[in-house]
Order: C-alpha cells, then structure tokens, then sequence
C-alpha cells in the first residue's frame, strides 16, 4: 500500500473514532495542518471526512505544496536557477495534465436527447483554451475602458508588492530578512492589504473597476498588476488610499518607500498628504491617452500570463512565451492562486449565460442584453445592467438557479456528500426568464458513447441514467 493511501487510512480512522462531534473534528484537522472541507451542511461536512477520494486529492495538494515550499527555501527558485516554480513542481503538474488530457480523450458527451458530442471538441471550445480566455478578457477589459471613457473615468495603472519578509532573495543572494514564508501566505498578505483598500475608498462612496493578476517573482513571491479607472476627481485620494496601505506592514524597510531623502514636494508624493506614489511597494502609472489605450497596459500581462508572446507580434506563441506561461500555470496551480480577477462592474457569469442564448426573446431587456453579448459590447451590457456602481441587488438581470430533480422518481438530486445539487438554468428579468439549460449531458467513454445514444434514441434508457452525483455527470456503459 502507498504512503498516500496509508495516510488516507489514518486520518480516516481518526475522523471516526470522533464519533460526529464537529468541534473535535475541526480541532483535530487544525492540528493536522488540514484544511476544513468546504460543505452546504454538517452532513455533506462529515461525509467528505469519511471519502477517499477527498483525502488523496486535499493530501496531494498539501504533499505539492510542502515540497515546492523546501524548494524555496533551499534556493532553488530564482532567477539564475528554476524560475518561478521549481522543475519539480512543472514535472508534476505536467503528469496531471497529461493524464487529464488523456482521460478527455477517450470521453464524449450524450444528452438526454440523444445528442453526442466528444469531450475534446467541448475542451477545446471553452474558456480552458487559453485563446478564448484571453478574447474574453480583452473584450471585457476593452469594454470598461469605452465605458470609462464615456462616463468620466480615468485610467490608473497600480502595481503591488509584498514586504521583504516574503522573499527568498535579496538580488542574488539570500534575503536576511526571510521569515519562511510562502508564496500563498504572501498572496494571502495582498487580498489583506487589497480588503483595507477597497473598505477605504467604500467609505467614500469611491467604485473603481477594472482587473487584476496576480504573477511570480522569478523566487515566486507573488505581486498584482492592478488596472482601475476611476472618477477623475476621486484619482488622487484613491492614490493615497493605496500608497497607505501598501507601506502599512514593514512600511520602513529600505526601498518600500521613494526617495526616503528628498524633499516631499517632488512629484514621487502625493501632493495633498505627501504619501508616496511610488516605491518598490507600490507604483502607480497614469494612464495617458494620447501614450497608448488602458487596454494595452495589461494586455501583456494577460496574454504572457497565458503563455503568448509579447516580443513577436506575428507570433501567438513562442518557445520562450510557451515556458513561461507552462511555468506560471504550474506555479498558480501548486499554491492555489487565481491569476484574473475582475475587479467591480457587472457579473460575467450572466453575460456567459446570454451568450448561450440563440434565439430572439420577447422581453426587450433581455434581448438588448442578448445581443450586448452575442456581439461582445461588454460596455453596452454594463449599461444595461445598471452601471459599473449598481449594487448585485439591484442588477437588472439576474440568475435562474434551480434543484435539480430526477425525472423518473421526482426526487431532489444529491452529490456523492448527501448535498442537493443546484444549477444555473438561466436569466431572468423582473418581467420574464430565459432559460438556457434545457438539456442534461452524461459523460460516457467514447467506446460507448454510440451504444448509449442508440438506447436514449430508443427509449432502452430512460432520465434515470442522467442522474449525477455532480453537475457533470460520470456514468459509464
């Protein structure tokens, strides 16, 4: 038997010699270093405790991390040797890729009705290819900035980092100050610092909007790439707002702050609190114009991010840009870190949902939102959900999430964890809905996957076959 499954075993037998008592439990598995699982309720918390399956993957990913966190440490991550991520952590992610990819291979798609569609072609036509994912976030990030521009925006271009105590090195050589930190605990450290900020500006009725990514140091250490716009009249003291906390943890620390000798009247401070506007903690870029788009100040770290090419334009990929987006995928894998995040304005998830939509609708505001979507005007579509500062309640547009229910027996259906599975179906209007899931789809292996149709086809297989445990169904022949 492995390490693993022995490991699995072990916390299992103690997860149930606590007999259901919650609070030993969670003590327990704070001890242990374990993370609590994430559950809608006590049952679904108890029965993931209990599953193997959900030991082997939360003791892989803790196993991923300890062995990239000793590579660190020993210096193996950095400029002049692995950078990013160490080659240990690229082999492993690489393994499980190529596994998935494999098992994605040999899988189709069956819907109740008989359609049949191979899991590749879907793969490929999603947001995990790398290209549509980087044409949406474009769109949208294009799709702020002519809303900026319409509505008296200004772009600002921030830039974050963590204090010295988070980097293994200190140009070439070790970094005194070290505290053996992680590159999570110092991602942690910036959604801290990045909560104060927003409850600051909060206060002031301020709404920036625009997005986020987050990438590595060549040691790992994570620091964000931030592009907001916002009221022009608001600019400075949003400036100030982040300069203040960014300084706010270590804020003495030679170089975290500008020209700590010069006269505070330099153009380095912010005029009305002679707080700094740039360092090695923070920068910040004004967006000019005239210079260049806002769109074109982080379309690069977008698109190298996700392993394109910036230095030949007639390329999409290089052998560099490829190594380089291989090497931060497999660095935001192993640390759990999400690489784009939208920051205010509308939910996309709608806008996906309208973007599934075919046909004409009825209701006028869910058309004008449709077509919004079917023809990538984001800022058209931030318009008709109320604006970038409209509150999530007072969206025009919402949701239509439902329980799924079996067919054949009428009862609600369950995950594998006894928790009731509930679904986007689609959106809806104060006046009308639209629904977008009309269908439920069954993965089956491609070997099988013509038989399985013939049977639904036929009526030999009734709705009880597409009964999953998970939004994706994993019945087999």
């Amino acid at each position: 038997m492995s390490t693993l499954n022995t490991s699995v075993r072990y916390h299992i037998d103690n997860i149930t010699a606590l007999d259901g008592d919650i609070n030993a439990i969670e003590a327990y598995l704070h001890q242990s270093g374990i993370p609590s699982p994430k559950a809608k309720n006590d049952e679904g918390f108890k029965a993931r405790l209990v599953c193997t399956t959900w030991w082997s993957r939360t003791l892989g990913r803790l196993q991923a991390k300890l062995d990239e966190s000793k590579m660190i440490k020993q210096g193996r991550v950095a400029k002049h040797r692995e950078k990013y991520v160490s080659n240990l952590t690229v082999r492993r992610v690489g393994k499980k890729a190529a596994k998935t990819a494999e098992f994605i291979k040999n899988q189709s798609m069956v819907s109740d009705s008989g359609d049949l569609v191979d899991m590749a072609t879907i793969v490929q036509s999603s947001l995990a290819n790398p290209t549509n994912r980087r044409a949406e976030l474009m769109i949208r990030m294009a799709g702020f900035e002519i809303y900026a521009q319409q509505n008296g925006y200004v772009g600002e271009f921030y830039t974050l980092t963590c204090p010295s105590k988070y980097h293994r090195y200190s140009g070439i050589k070790f970094n005194e100050k070290y505290q053996e930190l992680t590159p999570k605990d110092a991602q942690n450290y910036l959604v801290k610092q990045w909560s104060k900020i927003r409850a600051a500006y909060g206060r002031l009725g301020i709404t920036p909007f625009g997005f986020r990514v987050a990438e590595p140091h060549q040691t790992g250490t994570p620091h964000w790439h931030m592009l907001l716009f916002v009221k022009a009249e608001s600019r400075e003291v949003v400036r100030s707002i982040f300069s203040k906390y960014s300084l706010q943890v270590d804020g003495e620390e030679r170089g975290a702050a500008p020209f700590p000798d010069c006269d505070h009247s330099t153009k380095g401070y912010d005029q009305a609190t002679r707080l700094p506007l740039s360092g090695s903690r923070f920068n910040v870029v004004q967006i000019d114009s005239e210079i260049g788009s806002a769109t074109g100040y982080i379309a690069k770290y977008i698109s190298k991010n996700l392993g394109f090419s910036i230095d030949d334009p007639e390329h999409d990929t290089t052998d560099k840009s490829r190594s380089y987006g291989y090497r931060v995928k497999s660095w935001a894998s192993v640390w759990g870190i999400r690489q784009f995040q939208q920051i205010g304005g509308a939910p996309v998830t709608v806008w996906r949902q309208l973007r599934k939509l075919l046909e004409t609708l009825d209701d006028e505001l869910l058309e004008s939102a449709r077509l919004a979507a079917d023809e990538s005007r984001w800022c058209d579509y931030l318009d008709i959900m109320g604006g970038v500062d409209c509150k999530r309640k007072d969206l025009t547009i919402s949701l239509v999430k439902n329980e799924l229910i079996d067919k054949e027996t009428g009862e609600l259906k369950q995950n594998q964890y006894f928790e009731i599975i509930t679904l986007i179906f689609g959106v809806a209007s104060i006046a009308a809905q639209a629904i977008t899931r009309t269908k439920i789809w069954a993965m089956v292996a491609t070997k099988h996957a013509e038989q399985q149709r013939s049977k639904i086809l036929d009526g030999t297989v009734g709705a009880v076959c597409f009964a999953p445990w998970s939004s994706v169904n994993n019945c087999t022949a």
